[in-house]
């Protein structure tokens, strides 16, 4: 996804309308961009000790303040607030939230010198609630981001499939400043584990999901992390064998087995070589399968990288790593952290 997002000319375009030199690696620039100008927030905050703290006050440095949509009344209730006010755009508010719009950040035509230019409008309503956090920090991606040719009007989708290149740079943004490492780092005590992600969640960001949080904070970590989704799934030339033969009763069908479905490391983990390739096959005698089976909630274990195998049976290199596993929401959960750092990258 990287290298798709730094070859769009529409990233390319945003990064020269921030004024930034050319590179070959926009995306990374852009970041950069906005972790300057939040660093200078951070050093005007007065009193800021939480992550939910330091968004308000980013926000009030963006001149935006937040609207929050916890039911229909609310919604109707901001909505004759701003045409009381003359602000014309909210006529339509009603109709522009859906199951993928969760925020939607509007400038001001109508207002007193004193008062916010733009307005953050977030849907709190129902599972909406959860993603509140995040949808917040998406907003004030985008006034971190805000050129002359930027629009008035933004929306956040929570679909990744064929979402806008900006928007997926957004989403980057908002993900690394919601849970942002000068806030995690002091508060860590020993080695990562779900408890102390959940302990630093009620501390920082209550507001945040348990979702976001962990991989916010395994992103934030300064030690190397991943974090493993594992579920029961085909390789991928089960899955076209699979999608070809789908009309034959009499094919014999490939049973799905316990696969690293999604696979989050954090840069310290890029940087020392630690990698688990999405897809693999989760070792049978890992402690993952123990809480995937449900003869556990949770389970850890020492273990070996070089249990892990690609489906053409290469294995990772030989290298200790310490095995969280967790029953999250019906999905097992996994947090790999090496034990000592001496792992190479693997190569195909």
């Amino acid at each position: 996804m990287a290298t798709r997002l730094n070859q769009s000319t529409k990233i390319w375009r945003l990064a020269k309308d921030l004024g930034i030199r050319s590179s070959n690696n926009p995306v990374s620039d852009i970041l950069n961009f906005c972790e300057k100008r939040i660093k200078k927030f951070l050093k005007e905050a007065i009193d800021c000790p939480s992550l939910s703290d330091f968004l308000c006050w980013v926000a009030g440095k963006l001149d935006t303040s937040f609207e929050e949509i916890h039911s229909d009344d609310d919604l109707a209730a901001i909505k004759a607030k701003y045409l009381k006010q003359g602000e014309k755009i909210f006529a339509t508010i009603d109709h522009e939230f859906s199951d993928e719009v969760l925020g939607i950040t509007y400038r001001r035509s109508k207002r007193e010198p004193w008062e916010p230019e733009f307005v953050s409008i977030i849907d709190c309503r129902g599972s909406n609630a959860a993603r509140a956090y995040f949808t917040k920090w998406h907003e004030v991606a985008h006034l971190l981001i805000l050129t002359d040719q930027s629009r008035l009007c933004f929306m956040r989708t929570v679909h990744l499939s064929n979402k806008d290149p900006e928007e997926v740079v957004i989403d980057l943004i908002a993900g690394k400043f919601g849970f942002y490492n000068p806030f995690v780092k002091p508060l860590i005590k020993g080695e990562i584990s779900f408890e102390q992600i959940e302990t630093l969640r009620q501390t920082l960001c209550p507001e945040a999901s348990n979702l976001a949080s962990l991989i916010g904070i395994v992103k934030a970590w300064p030690e190397p992390c991943l974090l493993v989704l594992c579920k029961k799934g085909l390789k991928k030339s089960e899955s076209r064998q699979l999608a070809a033969q789908h009309s034959f009763d009499f094919s014999t069908l490939p049973i799905p087995v316990l696969r690293a479905i999604k696979v989050t490391p954090n840069e310290a983990a890029k940087e020392q070589g630690i990698l688990i390739h999405e897809n693999m096959r989760v070792p049978e005698h890992s402690v993952i399968y123990t809480v995937h089976s449900g003869k556990a909630e949770s389970a850890d274990a020492m273990e070996d990288l070089s249990w892990w195998e690609t489906s053409s049976g290469d294995i990772l290199t030989k290298q200790k790593i310490s095995v969280k596993a967790k029953n999250y929401w019906g999905d097992t959960y996994a947090l790999i952290i090496p034990k000592f750092n001496k792992a190479k990258p693997f190569k195909r």
